[in-house]
């Protein structure tokens, strides 16, 4: 009988009047060379995946992903993979080795939860696995080490226990914001690999609650709606060109930022995206200039949904979701493949912080 993996992935940011403040200092922690490799790889592998997924969204519709959180629940399942099911999952990711990978994303996590006292950020992943199919030592060793898994056997035909341990842990790991991200459980589930994001950053300039006026929004129909609209004049910093604007945001001690980026005249948001490469992205990083700036931004929530599953397919990930054809032996000695990709994205604006949640499911 085949057996099924699910990948889980949650991210939640969240900007709102709940504060969070820190005052003791951790201890900093930097990236390495491999990390700043696989820090620009994800940068490239992100942006072909929200591009990929845009391309699929209906008109009007937003669309928000974490490519931290889907590189992360990748980057376990990689381990697991063997043959052209491993070449395609690092060709796609461009990551190099699987050591190097692996190394990376260890040290990625140190430096993340050790930038600033001020931003309260937590990367964690899970798996759970039918217990009566136990994984490989090699591959549970892995992932604990160098993801800091929780790694649970589960006993999967006890289908609401089961559920209630999984999105119990996505509940706890995303403060509440996303209370359950699976709804059933296959009679062919073996594994679910789940990734969670949470980040809740404080401005470092915010937004003054008597200056948020209602103020026109224009949508991407070319229509307008009136929404309540934050402002402030602020020193930012600040790039432009014949295609696009953008500004920088930072949070806490400046280690963390937003950039927030419109396109130029009569271009749409979707040129802006479909014109973007992580080199070009990079570029506007390093040519963005501190200025005097009026800036007026709408407070909104956005919640999605996606299966991840064409998206990843259409890049060239076809093998680690062939029924037939995937091979994972470095994770279980039985016929495994993905059935499906979910990543739960949602992002929150207010006027003193950014909260982000993502849960990332794999199976």
């Amino acid at each position: 009988m085949k057996h099924i993996i699910s990948f889980l992935i949650l991210t939640a940011l969240l900007t709102g009047c709940s504060l969070f403040d820190n005052n003791e200092e951790p201890k900093k922690k930097e990236f390495d060379l491999k990390s700043l490799e696989v820090l620009s790889a994800t940068d490239r592998f992100g942006w072909d995946l929200f591009k990929t997924v845009n391309s699929d969204a209906d008109p009007g519709e937003n669309v928000v992903i974490s490519s931290l959180s889907v590189a992360q629940a990748l980057g376990m399942t990689t381990n697991g993979a063997a043959g052209e099911t491993l070449d395609q999952m690092l060709a796609v990711m461009d990551f190099g080795d699987v050591t190097t990978m692996n190394e990376a994303f260890k040290n990625i996590r140190e430096v993340l939860h050790s930038a600033d006292s001020k931003v309260e950020i937590e990367v964690a992943n899970s798996v759970w696995y039918k217990e009566s199919l136990p994984a490989k030592k090699s591959f549970s060793e892995t992932v604990k080490e160098y993801y800091e898994a929780a790694f649970r056997g589960v006993d999967f035909s006890d289908k609401v226990g089961a559920n209630e341990l999984v999105n119990g842990w996505v509940n706890e790991k995303t403060r509440g914001k996303i209370p359950e991200i699976i709804d059933e459980i296959s009679d062919q589930q073996y594994m679910f690999l789940v990734n969670a994001v949470y980040f809740l950053g404080k401005w470092q300039f915010q937004f003054q609650e008597s200056a948020t006026k209602d103020g026109s929004f224009k949508l991407s129909d070319g229509s307008t709606v009136q929404v309540p609209m934050m402002n402030q004049e602020q020193d930012l910093h600040y790039y432009a060109d014949e295609e696009l604007r953008a500004v920088k945001l930072p949070y806490g001690n400046g280690s963390f930022y937003m950039i927030v980026a419109l396109p130029s005249g009569e271009a749409s948001v979707n040129d802006l995206v479909n014109n973007m490469t992580s080199e070009k992205w990079a570029s506007i990083l390093e040519n963005m200039n501190e200025q005097s700036i009026g800036l007026f931004m709408p407070r909104f929530e956005v919640e999605c949904k996606y299966l991840m599953n064409d998206p990843l397919i259409t890049m060239g990930m076809e093998l680690p979701f062939s029924e037939f054809d995937a091979d994972f032996s470095n994770m279980i000695d039985a016929p495994v493949f993905i059935a499906k990709s979910i990543t739960k994205p949602i992002s929150k604006w207010m006027k003193k912080v950014l909260k982000l949640l993502q849960p990332q499911v794999w199976g």
